[in-house]
C-alpha cells in the first residue's frame, strides 16, 4: 500500500505520468521529491543530507507526522550517521527544529496537488535522480543536489544532458559581447557541444538563440517554477528552447523567481557542464556567482577579455587579473577547453547575507507580519528576526503597526541584483 496521498488512484496516476514511473515505491518516491521541491529552498543542504541518509519518503513522512527531534535523532543514530550530521550542522535538535520551522508552514497537500496539476497543464514532467536520464554531473553538488528537476522538452533527455558547455554573461550585453557569444556557440555547435545558460536577457539569450540557429540543443535553467518562465518577454525564445532542447527548474511549479533562487540556480548551470565560459560581466554580475560555483566544483572556467575601459567586461578582466581562470578564451579556445584540450567571490548584494536576501525577496511595499515573511522566505522566526534587524539598520525595511514594509530605495543606494 502506498504512503501519503498518492493512495488516491487518480493522484497516483498523475504522479506516475509526470515522473514516468509505474510501481508503488517509485510513485511514492516521486511524490516525496515533488513535495520536498515545494517545501525546501534550492540548495538546502540539511534537507539534502537527511534524504541521503534516510530517504525522501522517510523525511516527508516525518514532517507530515511532525516527528520530534528526539525521534529523528534516534532514527539517525541507528544509521550511524548522526555524528556526521552534527559535525556538519551542529547540534541536531537545534538544526532540525530550525529546519522544521522553515519547512512545515509550506507543507500543505493542496499545494503539492496544485503543483502537480500545474505541471500537467503546462505539459511539464519530473526528472528524478533515480532516472537513467538524470544528469549525473549534478550529483557533484552533493547535499545541494536538487530533489528533482521539473522540465519541458520535446526532445529525448538522453541526448541533452551530456557534452555540455555553460555560457553566461551580463544582461546588458554589448555588440562585442553578442558577436563573441555567437562565434563561441557556432564553434561549440560544430563540435556537438550542447549550450547551457539561464534564459536571461543579454548574453544568456544570445547563447540560446545562437544554439537554435546552429541546430544545436540548448538547456535553460529557470530560477522559479517551470510554469513561470522568466523573463516573460523571452516567451518566444523559451518555446524554441522547448522545441530544440530543454528547460529545467528545481523549484515546484508556482514558485516565484526570486533573487535568492537566481543565485542558487547558478550552481546548476555551473554543475551541468565541464566548463563555464564568461563572455561579459560587470563587477557585480551574476555570472561571477556562477564562476564561484564552478570553481568550488573544480570545473574549468574560461573568460573572454574585454577592453580595460569597458564596464561590461570589468568583472571578466578582474577574474583574469586574479589568476583563477583556466583559460582566456577566444571562440575556438572555448570549445577546446570544454573538450579538455587545453576562489575569488564577488558579493551579489553588498551588505546583505543569505537571510537578508531571502527576507527581502519575500517582502513588498505591502505590510507583512514577521511570520508571513518567515513562511514565504523559508526561514525560521529567529533567522527572520536577524534578517529584519539588519535590513532595518540598512534602511531597506521599516516596521509599522501592521507589520514590516520594504522601503523604496534610490537606484544608487540599491544593492545591485546579480541573480540573472
Amino acid at each position: 500500500m502506498m504512503r501519503f496521498a498518492v493512495s488516491d488512484p487518480k493522484f497516483a496516476k498523475l504522479v506516475a505520468q509526470l515522473a514516468g514511473v509505474d510501481n508503488e515505491p517509485d510513485i511514492d518516491r516521486a511524490f516525496a521529491r515533488a513535495a520536498l521541491s515545494l517545501v525546501t529552498e534550492p540548495g538546502d543542504r540539511f534537507a539534502g543530507a537527511l534524504t541521503r541518509i534516510l530517504t525522501p519518503e522517510d523525511l516527508l513522512e516525518a514532517l507530515i507526522a511532525k516527528t520530534s527531534h528526539q525521534a529523528m535523532r534516534a532514527q539517525l543514530a541507528q544509521t550511524e550517521k548522526l555524528q556526521e550530521i552534527e559535525n556538519r550542522f551542529g547540534n541536531f535538535a537545534d538544526a532540525f527544529s530550525d529546519a522544521s520551522q522553515r519547512w512545515l508552514p509550506r507543507l500543505k497537500l493542496a499545494d503539492v496537488a496544485a503543483a502537480l496539476e500545474t505541471a500537467a497543464r503546462c505539459k511539464a514532467n519530473m526528472l528524478l535522480p533515480e532516472s537513467d536520464f538524470w544528469p549525473r554531473q549534478l550529483d557533484d553538488l552533493g547535499e545541494a543536489t536538487p530533489h528533482c528537476l521539473w522540465y519541458r522538452s520535446k526532445q529525448s533527455q538522453r541526448t541533452l544532458v551530456s557534452n555540455c558547455i555553460s555560457i553566461v554573461g551580463s544582461r546588458i550585453s554589448t555588440t562585442y559581447g553578442e558577436w563573441v557569444t555567437s562565434e563561441i556557440v557556432a564553434d561549440c555547435a560544430a563540435r556537438e557541444l550542447n549550450i547551457v545558460s539561464g534564459g536571461a536577457y543579454g548574453i544568456d539569450s544570445i547563447a540560446h538563440r545562437s544554439a537554435i540557429a546552429n541546430n544545436q540543443p540548448t538547456i535553460a535553467f529557470m530560477a522559479g517554477g517551470i510554469d513561470r518562465l522568466y523573463p516573460s518577454a523571452n516567451a518566444s525564445l523559451f518555446e524554441k528552447v522547448i522545441e530544440q532542447g530543454v528547460i529545467f527548474a528545481e523549484q515546484a511549479p508556482g514558485a516565484s523567481p526570486t533573487k535568492w533562487r537566481f543565485l542558487q540556480r547558478n550552481r546548476l548551470i555551473a554543475a551541468m557542464s565541464s566548463t563555464t565560459i564568461v563572455v561579459e560581466a560587470g563587477l557585480r554580475s551574476g555570472a561571477l556567482n556562477t564562476v564561484t560555483h564552478a570553481l568550488e566544483l573544480d570545473r574549468s572556467v574560461g573568460v573572454v577579455p574585454g577592453a580595460i575601459t569597458s564596464q561590461a567586461s570589468a568583472g571578466c578582466n578582474r577574474l583574469i587579473s586574479q589568476g583563477l581562470v583556466t583559460s582566456i578564451c577566444a571562440p575556438g579556445a572555448a570549445a577546446d577547453l570544454a573538450l579538455g584540450k587545453s576562489g575569488w567571490f564577488q558579493a551579489e548584494f553588498e551588505g546583505l547575507g543569505a537571510f537578508e536576501t531571502r527576507a527581502l525577496d519575500a517582502m513588498s511595499t505591502r505590510s507583512l507580519a514577521e511570520s508571513q515573511i518567515a513562511s514565504k522566505a523559508g526561514l525560521t522566526s529567529r533567522e527572520t528576526s536577524i534578517a529584519l534587524g539588519q535590513l532595518s539598520l540598512l534602511g531597506m525595511v521599516k516596521q509599522t503597526d501592521t507589520g514590516w514594509l520594504k522601503l523604496p530605495l534610490e537606484r544608487e543606494q540599491r544593492p545591485e541584483t546579480s541573480g540573472q
